[in-house]
C-alpha cells in the first residue's frame, strides 16, 4: 500500500524528535565503554605499581638475609683460619656456632666441612653422620676456585635429614694458603615458605630463583618444582637480559595462572626474587566497579527508552486530538499528555528507585557499587531536595561538644593513627593518670589527632617516632587546661613557615599532596571547644602541635 506524503512527513518529523534521545543513548554507551577502558588500565597501573614496591621490600629483605649469612660465615672462616689445629667437633667452637644460628632463625644448621670433605664442626652434632661430603658441588667450587667468594647452590636433599636445603659457603684458608675446607649455612626452602606466607594476602607469589633459573624457594609451596630450572621462561628466558628488575604480566609456568610480576636480580649475589599478584585477584574490584557500571548504564538506558516510549505515545495521542477535537479540546487533549507524562515519569521513578532498593543488599560489600547506587537516588531526587544536599556541603558543621576524656578519646584512636603513620614510623602515646574531663565533639577531636599524625609522617620520611601525650600542665588542677601535644622527631619548620601553618591554603607540600586546610581546621576545632593550639617547631629538630584545651569543671569521667 503506497505511503501518502502526510504519512512520510509524519514519519521523518519523528524520527528526528527521536534523534537527541538516540545521541543521548549513544554518548551514554561510548561513554560507558570509555569508563570501562579507562578504570581497567588504571586497575592494571595500580597492581604494577604495587607489584614494583613488594619486589623492592621482598628484594631488600632477601639481600640483607644473605648478608647475614655471610657474614657469619666469612667470621666462621676466619676464625678457622686463625685455629688451624682446634680439635673436631670442639665444645666451645660448637657453642659459638650455635649462638650465631640462634641469631638466624632463616637457617637449619650450620657445619664446617674439612679439606678431606668429611664434617669437622656442625650444629647437628652427634646426630650428623660421618659420610664424605666431597661430591657435593658447594665443595668441589670452593676446592677448585680459590677467589670465589660466597656460593650460593643448588637445592639438595640433606643425606642426614632428607629434606631440601640450600647451601651458602665460604671457602676456608689453610695456614700455607691452600684449600682448608668451607664453612657452609643450610637454609630450608620451607622456611622462606613459611616466612612469607605469613606476609602474604590473597593469591599472590614470592619466589627465590638461581640466576640460571633454578627455583629455590616459592610461597605457596611447591616442593615438586624445587630446584627445577625455568631458563626457557620468563623472565629468564629475554627479560633479565634486557634490564635486572621490571613488572610484566604472565604466564605462571608452575600452575599456569596469569599473573602481574614483579622480578629483581640482587647485586649482591646470583639470586633473582620475584613477587607476583594473580590477574583475577587484581581485576576483582574493577569487575565489581564494571558490573555497578553496566547497571547503572542499563536503568538509564532504559528511562532513556522509556522516556521515549511516552513521548511517541504522548504524540501519537495530541496527533488523534487534533484530527477528532475543535481548539478547546485540542487544548484539553496536551493536558491530558501532559498529565500523563508527568503519571508516567513518577512510576518509572518509582520502578527505579525501587530496583535500587533490591539492588543494595546485593552490592553490600562492593563499595563502589553501593557510591554508584547513592549517587543514583541523588539523582532521582527533587530539585530541592539537591538545592538542600548542596546546602548542607557549603554550610559549616558546628561541633557537638560533649563532656569526654581526651585521654581516652586518644587510646581509643590510637590504632587507626598507628595504621595512618604506616611503616617505618612508631606511634607512642603517654597519657597521665587520673580523669581530665573536657567539653569536646569526639568526632572532629578523633580527625584532629589523625590529621596531625599524618603531618607528622609527611615531615618524617626517613621514618621516626611520633608522640601523642595528654596531661594537666597545671599539675592536675581541676579548673586548668588539659595539654594534648602530637611531637615528631622529623624535618622541622622554619620560622616563616610556622608563622604562617595556620593560614587556609597554606602548604610546602607537592601540587596534589595536600592543601593547607589540615592546620586551619585544627584551630579551629579548638577555639570551638574554647582552646587554643601553637606549635614549636625548628628546622631538623621535629615539630611540636600543642592543643589547650579547658577542663570541664563539672567533671563526668571518662565517657569515650
Amino acid at each position: 500500500m503506497p505511503v501518502s506524503a502526510d504519512a512520510f512527513a509524519n514519519r521523518a518529523r519523528q524520527s528526528l524528535r527521536s534523534l537527541p534521545t538516540l545521541i543521548l543513548g549513544l554518548s551514554i554507551a561510548l561513554l560507558l565503554a570509555y569508563e570501562l577502558w579507562r578504570s581497567d588500565a588504571a586497575a592494571r597501573e595500580d597492581a604494577e605499581r604495587n607489584v614494583a614496591n613488594l619486589i623492592h621490600v621482598m628484594s631488600e629483605q632477601v639481600a640483607r638475609t644473605i648478608q647475614s649469612v655471610d657474614v657469619n660465615l666469612q667470621d666462621i672462616a676466619g676464625e678457622l683460619a686463625a685455629a688451624p689445629g682446634l680439635a673436631d667437633n670442639d665444645p666451645t667452637f660448637r657453642a659459638r656456632l650455635h649462638k650465631r644460628l640462634a641469631a638466624m632463625p632463616f637457617v637449619r644448621a650450620l657445619f664446617v666441612i674439612g679439606r678431606d670433605g668429611y664434617i669437622s664442626h656442625d650444629t647437628d652434632f652427634p646426630a650428623t653422620p660421618r659420610v664424605s661430603l666431597a661430591d657435593r658441588d658447594y665443595f668441589r667450587v670452593h676446592r677448585d676456585d680459590p677467589a670465589l667468594g660466597l656460593h650460593i647452590g643448588r637445592p639438595l636433599k640433606s643425606r642426614s635429614r632428607g629434606v631440601w636445603f640450600i647451601s651458602l659457603g665460604r671457602r676456608i684458608d689453610a695456614a700455607d694458603g691452600g684449600f682448608g675446607g668451607i664453612a657452609v649455612a643450610a637454609v630450608e626452602p620451607l622456611y622462606f615458605e613459611s616466612f612469607y606466607r605469613r606476609l602474604w594476602v590473597g593469591g599472590g607469589t614470592i619466589a627465590l630463583f638461581l640466576s640460571d633459573g633454578t627455583l629455590l624457594a616459592r610461597s605457596p609451596a611447591s616442593e615438586q618444582a624445587i630446584g627445577t630450572s625455568f631458563a626457557d621462561a620468563e623472565p629468564f628466558r629475554s627479560l633479565l637480559d634486557a634490564q635486572d628488575a621490571g613488572v610484566a604480566w604472565l604466564e605462571s609456568p608452575i600452575d599456569g595462572v596469569m599473573r602481574v610480576v614483579g622480578y629483581r636480580r640482587l647485586e649482591i649475589a646470583p639470586v633473582v626474587v620475584l613477587v607476583s599478584l594473580s590477574e583475577a585477584d587484581v581485576m576483582r574490584p574493577w569487575r565489581s566497579h564494571a558490573a555497578a557500571v553496566l547497571i547503572g548504564a542499563a536503568i538509564l538506558l532504559t528511562l532513556l527508552a522509556g522516556l521515549d516510549w511516552l513521548t511517541r505515545r504522548g504524540r501519537r495521542r495530541e496527533e488523534a486530538a487534533r484530527r477528532r477535537l475543535e481548539a478547546t479540546q485540542r487544548l484539553e487533549a496536551v493536558g491530558r499528555f501532559a498529565g500523563s507524562i508527568a503519571h508516567d515519569c513518577g512510576n518509572l521513578m518509582r520502578i527505579i528507585r525501587s530496583i535500587t532498593v533490591v539492588l543494595r543488599p546485593l552490592v553490600a560489600d562492593r563499595r563502589e557499587a553501593a557510591r554508584l547506587l547513592d549517587e543514583m537516588d541523588g539523582a532521582l531526587d527533587a530539585g530541592r531536595a539537591l538545592v538542600n544536599r548542596l546546602l548542607v556541603y557549603a554550610c559549616t558543621t558546628e561541633a557537638r561538644l560533649e563532656t569526654l576524656d581526651p585521654g581516652a578519646l586518644v587510646e581509643e584512636i590510637l590504632p587507626i593513627a598507628r595504621q595512618a603513620a604506616g611503616p617505618g614510623i612508631t606511634v607512642a602515646a603517654e597519657i597521665a593518670g587520673g580523669t581530665m574531663a573536657c567539653r569536646l565533639d569526639r568526632a572532629q577531636f578523633q580527625a584532629t589527632i589523625v590529621n596531625l599524625v599524618l603531618n607528622a609522617r609527611d615531615a618524617m620520611p626517613a621514618g621516626g617516632t611520633i608522640t601523642i601525650a595528654v596531661r594537666p600542665p597545671d599539675g592536675g588542677n581541676p579548673s586548668g587546661w588539659v595539654d594534648v601535644s602530637v611531637a615528631d622527631d622529623g624535618i622541622g619548620m622554619s620560622e616563616v613557615v610556622r608563622r604562617r601553618a595556620f593560614d587556609p591554603f597554606f602548604t610546602m607540600k607537592e601540587t596534589g599532596e595536600g592543601y593547607g586546610m589540615g592546620l586551619s581546621q585544627t584551630l579551629e576545632f579548638a577555639r570551638q571547644c574554647g582552646g587554643s593550639v601553637d606549635i614549636v617547631s625548628r628546622p631538623g629538630e621535629g615539630t611540636t602541635v600543642r592543643l589547650r584545651l579547658p577542663q570541664d569543671g563539672r567533671g563526668g569521667g571518662r565517657k569515650a
